[in-house]
Protein backbone atom coordinates (compact mmCIF):
# COMPACT_ATOMS: atom_id res chain seq x y z
CA UNK A 1 0.00 0.00 0.00
CA UNK A 2 1.14 3.48 -0.87
CA UNK A 3 -1.80 5.75 0.02
CA UNK A 4 -4.18 5.24 2.96
CA UNK A 5 -7.11 7.49 3.88
CA UNK A 6 -8.75 7.34 7.31
CA UNK A 7 -12.07 9.18 7.59
CA UNK A 8 -12.98 10.21 11.15
CA UNK A 9 -16.03 12.47 11.09
CA UNK A 10 -18.08 11.38 14.10
CA UNK A 11 -17.88 14.96 15.34
CA UNK A 12 -16.41 15.08 18.82
CA UNK A 13 -12.92 15.73 20.08
CA UNK A 14 -13.12 12.49 22.01
CA UNK A 15 -13.98 10.61 18.82
CA UNK A 16 -10.63 11.55 17.27
CA UNK A 17 -8.80 10.13 20.27
CA UNK A 18 -10.95 6.98 20.34
CA UNK A 19 -9.97 6.35 16.71
CA UNK A 20 -6.28 7.17 17.25
CA UNK A 21 -5.11 3.63 18.18
CA UNK A 22 -6.62 2.32 14.93
CA UNK A 23 -5.06 5.15 12.92
CA UNK A 24 -1.62 4.61 14.42
CA UNK A 25 -1.83 0.81 14.09
CA UNK A 26 -2.55 1.22 10.38
CA UNK A 27 0.48 3.46 9.99
CA UNK A 28 2.79 1.09 11.86
CA UNK A 29 1.54 -1.89 9.85
CA UNK A 30 2.21 -0.11 6.54
CA UNK A 31 5.36 1.98 7.08
CA UNK A 32 5.83 2.47 3.35
CA UNK A 33 2.42 4.10 2.95
CA UNK A 34 1.39 7.74 3.25
CA UNK A 35 -1.46 8.10 5.74
CA UNK A 36 -3.99 10.92 5.40
CA UNK A 37 -6.60 11.60 8.10
CA UNK A 38 -9.78 13.54 7.35
CA UNK A 39 -11.39 14.91 10.49
CA UNK A 40 -13.04 18.00 11.94
CA UNK A 41 -11.28 20.93 13.55
CA UNK A 42 -10.11 21.53 16.17
CA UNK A 43 -9.45 17.84 16.94
CA UNK A 44 -7.18 17.49 13.92
CA UNK A 45 -4.69 19.87 15.57
CA UNK A 46 -3.74 17.08 17.94
CA UNK A 47 -2.56 14.90 15.06
CA UNK A 48 -0.41 17.46 13.29
CA UNK A 49 2.94 16.50 14.86
CA UNK A 50 2.34 12.76 14.70
CA UNK A 51 5.26 11.18 12.79
CA UNK A 52 2.97 8.34 11.66
CA UNK A 53 0.49 10.69 9.95
CA UNK A 54 1.60 12.39 6.76
CA UNK A 55 -1.35 14.73 6.25
CA UNK A 56 -4.30 15.98 8.28
CA UNK A 57 -7.22 17.43 6.33
CA UNK A 58 -9.86 19.42 8.19
CA UNK A 59 -13.43 19.01 6.96
CA UNK A 60 -15.69 22.04 7.41
CA UNK A 61 -18.42 21.40 9.95
CA UNK A 62 -21.95 21.11 8.59
CA UNK A 63 -24.44 23.82 9.42
CA UNK A 64 -28.02 24.68 8.50
CA UNK A 65 -26.97 26.32 5.25
CA UNK A 66 -24.50 23.56 4.30
CA UNK A 67 -25.73 20.29 5.85
CA UNK A 68 -23.63 17.99 3.63
CA UNK A 69 -20.20 19.50 4.08
CA UNK A 70 -18.78 16.33 5.65
CA UNK A 71 -19.86 14.16 2.73
CA UNK A 72 -18.56 16.73 0.25
CA UNK A 73 -15.14 16.74 1.96
CA UNK A 74 -14.95 12.95 1.65
CA UNK A 75 -15.99 13.12 -1.99
CA UNK A 76 -13.28 15.67 -2.79
CA UNK A 77 -10.54 13.50 -1.29
CA UNK A 78 -11.81 10.34 -2.97
CA UNK A 79 -11.93 12.08 -6.32
CA UNK A 80 -8.55 13.80 -6.12
CA UNK A 81 -6.57 10.93 -4.64
CA UNK A 82 -5.55 7.46 -5.69
CA UNK A 83 -6.13 5.35 -2.60
CA UNK A 84 -4.97 1.83 -1.89
CA UNK A 85 -7.06 1.70 1.30
CA UNK A 86 -9.87 3.85 2.69
CA UNK A 87 -11.16 3.25 6.22
CA UNK A 88 -14.07 5.19 7.74
CA UNK A 89 -15.72 5.19 11.14
CA UNK A 90 -18.47 7.36 9.67
CA UNK A 91 -21.46 6.26 7.57
CA UNK A 92 -24.00 9.06 7.96
CA UNK A 93 -25.05 11.13 4.91
CA UNK A 94 -24.18 8.13 2.74
CA UNK A 95 -20.46 8.47 3.49
CA UNK A 96 -20.13 4.71 3.88
CA UNK A 97 -21.73 4.09 0.48
CA UNK A 98 -19.54 6.79 -1.05
CA UNK A 99 -16.39 5.08 0.22
CA UNK A 100 -17.65 1.64 -0.81
CA UNK A 101 -18.27 2.77 -4.41
CA UNK A 102 -14.94 4.59 -4.71
CA UNK A 103 -12.01 3.51 -6.85
CA UNK A 104 -9.94 2.57 -3.80
CA UNK A 105 -8.27 -0.83 -4.04
CA UNK A 106 -9.65 -1.80 -0.64
CA UNK A 107 -12.18 -0.22 1.71
CA UNK A 108 -13.58 -0.72 5.19
CA UNK A 109 -16.74 1.29 5.42
CA UNK A 110 -17.91 0.93 9.01
CA UNK A 111 -15.58 0.51 11.96
CA UNK A 112 -18.48 0.97 14.35
CA UNK A 113 -20.63 -2.09 13.57
CA UNK A 114 -22.62 -1.81 16.81
CA UNK A 115 -20.09 -2.79 19.47
CA UNK A 116 -21.46 -4.82 22.38
CA UNK A 117 -22.08 -2.96 25.67
CA UNK A 118 -18.80 -3.88 27.33
CA UNK A 119 -16.37 -3.62 24.42
CA UNK A 120 -14.66 -0.27 24.23
CA UNK A 121 -15.21 1.42 20.91
CA UNK A 122 -11.53 2.13 20.23
CA UNK A 123 -10.61 -1.47 20.98
CA UNK A 124 -13.34 -2.67 18.66
CA UNK A 125 -11.96 -0.50 15.84
CA UNK A 126 -8.56 -2.13 16.28
CA UNK A 127 -9.99 -5.65 16.56
CA UNK A 128 -12.00 -5.32 13.33
CA UNK A 129 -8.96 -4.04 11.45
CA UNK A 130 -6.97 -6.98 12.76
CA UNK A 131 -9.66 -9.49 11.72
CA UNK A 132 -9.67 -8.00 8.23
CA UNK A 133 -5.91 -8.38 7.97
CA UNK A 134 -5.37 -4.64 7.65
CA UNK A 135 -3.08 -4.30 10.67
CA UNK A 136 -0.52 -6.47 12.42
CA UNK A 137 -0.93 -7.53 16.05
CA UNK A 138 2.47 -6.10 16.98
CA UNK A 139 1.34 -2.67 15.73
CA UNK A 140 -1.43 -2.34 18.32
CA UNK A 141 -0.65 0.09 21.16
CA UNK A 142 -2.41 2.69 23.32
CA UNK A 143 -2.96 6.07 21.65
CA UNK A 144 -0.04 8.47 21.72
CA UNK A 145 -0.17 12.22 21.23
CA UNK A 146 3.04 13.89 20.10
CA UNK A 147 4.15 17.31 21.32
CA UNK A 148 7.20 19.23 20.17
CA UNK A 149 10.05 19.83 22.65
CA UNK A 150 9.29 23.55 22.45
CA UNK A 151 5.63 23.04 23.31
CA UNK A 152 6.60 20.97 26.34
CA UNK A 153 9.36 23.28 27.56
CA UNK A 154 7.31 26.49 27.30
CA UNK A 155 4.42 24.99 29.23
CA UNK A 156 6.69 23.39 31.82
CA UNK A 157 8.17 26.83 32.43
CA UNK A 158 4.74 28.30 33.13
CA UNK A 159 4.01 25.55 35.65
CA UNK A 160 7.47 25.49 37.21
CA UNK A 161 6.25 26.91 40.52
CA UNK A 162 3.20 24.64 40.73
CA UNK A 163 2.85 22.36 43.74
CA UNK A 164 3.28 18.61 43.27
CA UNK A 165 1.47 16.39 42.75
CA UNK A 166 -0.12 18.50 40.03
CA UNK A 167 -3.79 17.67 39.45
CA UNK A 168 -5.91 18.98 36.58
CA UNK A 169 -9.64 19.26 37.29
CA UNK A 170 -11.68 19.60 34.08
CA UNK A 171 -15.23 20.65 35.04
CA UNK A 172 -16.27 21.84 31.57
CA UNK A 173 -18.38 19.63 29.31
CA UNK A 174 -20.18 20.20 26.04
CA UNK A 175 -23.51 18.93 27.39
CA UNK A 176 -25.22 19.85 30.65
CA UNK A 177 -25.84 16.18 31.47
CA UNK A 178 -22.07 15.61 31.53
CA UNK A 179 -21.42 18.26 34.17
CA UNK A 180 -20.53 17.36 37.76
CA UNK A 181 -21.63 20.10 40.22
CA UNK A 182 -19.17 22.93 40.73
CA UNK A 183 -19.37 22.51 44.50
CA UNK A 184 -18.17 18.91 44.07
CA UNK A 185 -15.18 20.00 42.00
CA UNK A 186 -14.36 22.62 44.60
CA UNK A 187 -14.65 20.19 47.52
CA UNK A 188 -12.51 17.67 45.65
CA UNK A 189 -9.84 20.27 44.94
CA UNK A 190 -9.71 21.35 48.58
CA UNK A 191 -9.45 17.74 49.75
CA UNK A 192 -6.64 16.94 47.29
CA UNK A 193 -4.80 20.02 48.44
CA UNK A 194 -5.18 19.46 52.16
CA UNK A 195 -4.70 15.67 52.15
CA UNK A 196 -1.93 15.34 49.56
CA UNK A 197 -0.51 18.85 49.16
CA UNK A 198 -1.62 18.85 45.54
CA UNK A 199 -1.52 21.85 43.27
CA UNK A 200 -4.74 22.24 41.29
CA UNK A 201 -5.12 23.52 37.72
CA UNK A 202 -8.58 24.18 36.26
CA UNK A 203 -8.60 24.66 32.46
CA UNK A 204 -10.94 27.37 31.23
CA UNK A 205 -13.58 25.88 28.96
CA UNK A 206 -16.68 27.24 27.30
CA UNK A 207 -17.64 29.18 30.45
CA UNK A 208 -14.71 31.22 31.80
CA UNK A 209 -16.69 32.13 34.91
CA UNK A 210 -17.10 28.46 35.79
CA UNK A 211 -13.34 27.94 36.05
CA UNK A 212 -12.98 31.17 38.03
CA UNK A 213 -15.64 30.09 40.52
CA UNK A 214 -14.10 26.66 41.04
CA UNK A 215 -10.62 28.15 41.52
CA UNK A 216 -11.95 30.72 43.97
CA UNK A 217 -13.74 28.08 46.04
CA UNK A 218 -10.69 25.80 46.16
CA UNK A 219 -8.41 28.56 47.35
CA UNK A 220 -4.74 29.45 47.02
CA UNK A 221 -3.59 26.02 45.82
CA UNK A 222 -5.62 26.40 42.61
CA UNK A 223 -5.08 28.34 39.41
CA UNK A 224 -6.94 28.59 36.11
CA UNK A 225 -5.35 27.56 32.83
CA UNK A 226 -6.34 30.12 30.14
CA UNK A 227 -8.32 29.02 27.13
CA UNK A 228 -6.15 28.58 24.03
CA UNK A 229 -5.39 26.07 21.32
CA UNK A 230 -5.82 22.37 21.88
CA UNK A 231 -2.10 21.85 21.52
CA UNK A 232 -1.40 24.33 24.34
CA UNK A 233 -3.94 22.53 26.50
CA UNK A 234 -2.31 19.21 25.65
CA UNK A 235 1.11 20.59 26.57
CA UNK A 236 -0.26 21.72 29.92
CA UNK A 237 -1.94 18.38 30.58
CA UNK A 238 1.34 16.59 29.82
CA UNK A 239 2.74 18.15 33.01
CA UNK A 240 -0.03 16.70 35.19
CA UNK A 241 0.32 13.88 37.68
CA UNK A 242 -3.43 13.21 37.49
CA UNK A 243 -6.33 14.51 35.38
CA UNK A 244 -10.00 14.27 36.31
CA UNK A 245 -13.11 15.17 34.35
CA UNK A 246 -16.29 13.97 32.75
CA UNK A 247 -16.38 11.90 29.56
CA UNK A 248 -15.02 14.71 27.39
CA UNK A 249 -12.01 15.48 25.23
CA UNK A 250 -9.53 16.94 27.77
CA UNK A 251 -9.40 13.77 29.89
CA UNK A 252 -8.85 11.67 26.76
CA UNK A 253 -6.03 14.03 25.74
CA UNK A 254 -4.41 13.48 29.13
CA UNK A 255 -4.69 9.70 28.80
CA UNK A 256 -3.10 9.80 25.33
CA UNK A 257 -0.18 11.67 26.90
CA UNK A 258 0.37 8.94 29.50
CA UNK A 259 -1.20 10.90 32.37
CA UNK A 260 -3.32 8.86 34.84
CA UNK A 261 -6.98 9.81 34.56
CA UNK A 262 -10.27 9.44 36.40
CA UNK A 263 -13.30 9.85 34.16
CA UNK A 264 -16.83 10.46 35.45
CA UNK A 265 -19.56 8.86 33.36
CA UNK A 266 -23.21 9.86 33.43
CA UNK A 267 -25.39 9.17 30.39
CA UNK A 268 -22.55 7.53 28.45
CA UNK A 269 -21.60 4.00 29.44
CA UNK A 270 -18.13 3.35 30.82
CA UNK A 271 -18.05 -0.19 29.42
CA UNK A 272 -18.11 1.21 25.90
CA UNK A 273 -16.45 4.62 26.24
CA UNK A 274 -14.23 4.19 29.28
CA UNK A 275 -10.46 4.32 29.43
CA UNK A 276 -8.55 1.01 29.82
CA UNK A 277 -6.82 0.06 33.05
CA UNK A 278 -5.02 1.41 34.95
CA UNK A 279 -7.13 4.51 34.25
CA UNK A 280 -10.24 4.73 36.44
CA UNK A 281 -13.85 5.04 35.22
CA UNK A 282 -16.63 5.96 37.67
CA UNK A 283 -20.23 5.44 36.53
CA UNK A 284 -23.12 7.45 37.89
CA UNK A 285 -26.39 5.55 38.54
CA UNK A 286 -25.23 2.45 36.69
CA UNK A 287 -28.71 0.87 36.75
CA UNK A 288 -30.54 3.82 35.21
CA UNK A 289 -33.56 2.30 33.40
CA UNK A 290 -33.35 4.91 30.66
CA UNK A 291 -29.71 4.36 29.77
CA UNK A 292 -29.42 3.39 26.10
CA UNK A 293 -26.00 1.79 25.85
CA UNK A 294 -26.06 1.59 22.05
CA UNK A 295 -26.63 5.33 21.61
CA UNK A 296 -26.77 7.48 24.72
CA UNK A 297 -27.78 10.51 22.64
CA UNK A 298 -31.21 8.88 22.34
CA UNK A 299 -31.79 9.09 26.09
CA UNK A 300 -34.32 11.79 27.06
CA UNK A 301 -31.84 13.42 29.45
CA UNK A 302 -29.45 14.09 26.56
CA UNK A 303 -31.81 16.55 24.90
CA UNK A 304 -33.60 17.86 27.98
CA UNK A 305 -30.34 18.52 29.80
CA UNK A 306 -31.61 17.15 33.11
CA UNK A 307 -32.36 13.80 34.67
CA UNK A 308 -35.88 12.66 33.74
CA UNK A 309 -36.34 10.17 36.59
CA UNK A 310 -39.04 11.58 38.87
CA UNK A 311 -37.57 10.15 42.06
CA UNK A 312 -34.25 11.91 41.44
CA UNK A 313 -33.56 15.51 42.37
CA UNK A 314 -30.23 15.80 40.58
CA UNK A 315 -29.71 17.43 37.18
CA UNK A 316 -27.44 14.64 35.97
CA UNK A 317 -26.68 11.11 37.15
CA UNK A 318 -23.05 12.21 37.53
CA UNK A 319 -24.27 13.54 40.88
CA UNK A 320 -24.61 9.91 41.96
CA UNK A 321 -20.79 9.94 42.07
CA UNK A 322 -19.70 11.45 45.39
CA UNK A 323 -16.64 13.52 46.18
CA UNK A 324 -15.55 10.66 48.44
CA UNK A 325 -15.84 8.19 45.53
CA UNK A 326 -13.51 10.31 43.40
CA UNK A 327 -11.11 11.00 46.26
CA UNK A 328 -10.85 7.28 47.05
CA UNK A 329 -10.12 6.53 43.37
CA UNK A 330 -7.42 9.23 43.37
CA UNK A 331 -5.40 7.76 46.23
CA UNK A 332 -3.68 4.86 44.41
CA UNK A 333 -2.94 7.04 41.38
CA UNK A 334 -1.36 9.77 43.49
CA UNK A 335 0.35 7.64 46.12
CA UNK A 336 1.63 4.87 43.87
CA UNK A 337 2.42 6.96 40.83
CA UNK A 338 -0.37 5.68 38.59
CA UNK A 339 0.79 4.56 35.15
CA UNK A 340 3.97 6.63 35.06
Amino acid sequence: MREILFVELLGGLGDVLIALPAIQALARSHPEARLTVLTFPPGGELLEQDPLIHRVVHAPRPDAAHPYRAREAVEVLLTRGSWDLVVTDTIYEGIGDLVYSSDASRVMTNLWQTPPPDERVGERFVRLLLVEGLIEAWAIAPPQLHLTPKERSVTAGWLLDARRPLVFLCPDAGMEVKRWPEENWSALGRALGSNYGAGIVVPVGSDPEQAARVVRLIGERARAWPRGTLRKLAAALSCADLALGADTGPVRIAAALGVPTITLFGPSWHGRYGQPLPHVNLQGHSRCPQRVVSDFTQQPCWYQGTCTLEERSWRSCLEDISVEDVLDASIPLLVHGGIR
